[in-house]
């Protein structure tokens, strides 16, 4: 029975690979339908080798000496693995919902309350009997209640109540309160804890004070002397700050849009000395978006640095050893559309392949294809693979579209000649739902895409219109 019960796993494990397999092809197939004039995904592409000369290590050379020793070959993955999280099984990551594991009786028992208004109705009843587990517990399960808005009056009591208690109960450690409070944009509640993690500051380890940095960052707490304090700890303890909390760091200071000289040198030393001629197995893909983004912000003007850390992701890449999710990749085309950057032939071949999946990331959503979109035509690069994954979520989940992702994928559409009917059938009903949400001009750049890609009718070019009338008559006579 044992032996049945693994080869039908088994069958089930192979019918599931080959499923998968037929839906890419089946897909890669229906791109020179809706695509014209775009690179077919089914074409071969070019052989790309060491440069150093070695046969068979399918490691990219992009024109330039290679930084990294050849790696072994890597096993052959499948699917699900190239579509794995960016980030290894068991890295804390610092997103906007947490997880809390409720280990005290209040904790256990506020967990029960899915409704935010309830649930910090329960909080106030009980927070004399709160203890410092109880309100951390409490900010983190936050993040994950129904109806929650900082600004009700239930939520402003509730902070007033914990900000009493953060002299006696988080003196040591006020930077788990920063970042819960950062998780939630609630700047209001870190400005008033600024006097304690000044003082507290000198005691911070490098971990406690990237996770400061980056909830100012998030909340765009951009106190001078804060900072000015903040940077010289930074600059201190470089030198033990692993990778993720270098990444950290990074993207506060572009955040807040501080490129202090020292401390911008400080984090890509940190860089250098944690990612030259090491092996990329283990790093996390998300560290090192972050981190191309944020130091692209701080100094668009250093090139070598750009190059060199686009140089690491591609080959993370093209050797398959590193896995990158739809946001890693959607926002390297834009740092690359930002800096007005295209990079090699071959540098492109492996960007493009890596994106052709795209759309069977859950994560790939509106504001990631708009902004794919937009690098796409910045930097004019014409191939079906990343333009095919915005022509797919429009087809998908185009009648969610807001107007600003609307304007710009049409805008898409009608550049690139796109002839996928569906898709535009949900262009055309979503911009008459909410193209009144667009101000004139773009209510008017709206129109000419419709027009260009002659893919509008009477009732769209009404609808627009009429909206373009409010747009005039609020302008002439103010609102209602």
């Amino acid at each position: 029975a044992a032996a049945r019960l693994r080869g039908s796993a088994a069958a089930q494990r192979d019918v599931a690979s080959l499923g998968r397999r037929c839906v890419a092809q089946a897909a890669s197939r229906a791109l020179d339908g809706y695509l014209p004039a775009a690179r077919s995904p089914s074409a071969p592409s070019r052989s790309l080798s060491c440069s150093s000369g070695h046969s068979g290590c399918g490691r990219p050379a992009f024109g330039r000496s290679s930084l990294l020793p050849c790696p072994p070959p890597a096993p052959a993955r499948g699917l699900a693995l190239a579509l794995a999280s960016a980030r290894p099984l068991g890295a804390r990551g610092f997103a906007k919902i947490l997880r809390w594991e409720c280990d005290t009786p209040l904790a256990r028992e506020m967990s029960q309350f899915q409704e935010a208004p309830d649930f910090l109705n329960f909080c106030l009843e009980n927070c004399d009997d709160f203890s410092k587990r109880d309100w951390l517990a409490s900010l983190t399960l936050l993040t994950t209640r129904r109806r929650f808005n900082t600004a009700t009056p239930v939520f402003q009591q509730y902070s007033r109540r914990l900000l009493e208690q953060a002299d006696a109960q988080f003196a040591d450690s006020v930077h788990l309160l920063l970042h819960r409070y950062g998780v939630l944009n609630h700047a209001p509640a870190i400005w008033q804890l600024l006097p304690l993690f000044r003082a507290r500051l000198p005691l911070l380890t490098p971990k406690q004070l990237a996770i400061s940095a980056w909830a100012l960052g998030r909340a765009l707490v951009n106190d001078e002397e804060a900072w000015a304090e903040l940077g010289t700890a930074i600059r201190n303890a470089a030198p033990a700050l692993a990778l993720p909390d270098v990444a950290m760091v990074a993207w506060a200071f572009a955040a807040v849009e501080r490129a202090q000289p020292p401390e911008v040198v400080a984090v890509k030393k940190a860089v250098r000395e944690r990612l030259m001629g090491r092996d990329l197995v283990g790093v996390a893909s998300h560290d090192l978006c972050m981190l191309f983004k944020a130091v692209a912000k701080l100094t668009p003007e250093d090139l070598r640095f750009h190059e060199w850390l686009l140089l690491l992701m591609l080959e993370g890449m093209a050797n398959k050893t590193t896995p990158y999710a739809a946001q890693g990749l959607t926002s390297i085309w834009g740092t690359l559309a930002a800096l007005r950057w295209k990079p090699d032939d071959e540098a492109l071949e492996v960007l493009c392949e890596e994106s052709r999946l795209l759309r069977l990331d859950h994560t790939f959503n509106q504001d990631m294809a708009a902004e794919l979109a937009r690098s796409l035509l910045t930097l004019n690069v014409d191939d079906g693979r990343p333009a095919y994954q915005v022509v797919d979520y429009v087809a998908r989940k185009g009648l969610a579209l807001r107007a600003d992702t609307l304007l710009t994928l049409t805008e898409f559409f009608a550049v690139r000649s796109v002839s996928h009917d569906l898709a535009w059938k949900r262009l055309g009903v979503r911009a008459q739902q909410r193209a009144v949400d667009l101000r004139l001009p773009d209510i008017d750049r709206l129109i000419n895409a419709f027009k260009r890609s002659g893919k509008g009718n009477q009732r769209i070019y009404g609808m627009l219109d009429l909206f373009m009338k409010l747009r005039e008559d609020q302008a002439r006579y103010g609102a209602a």
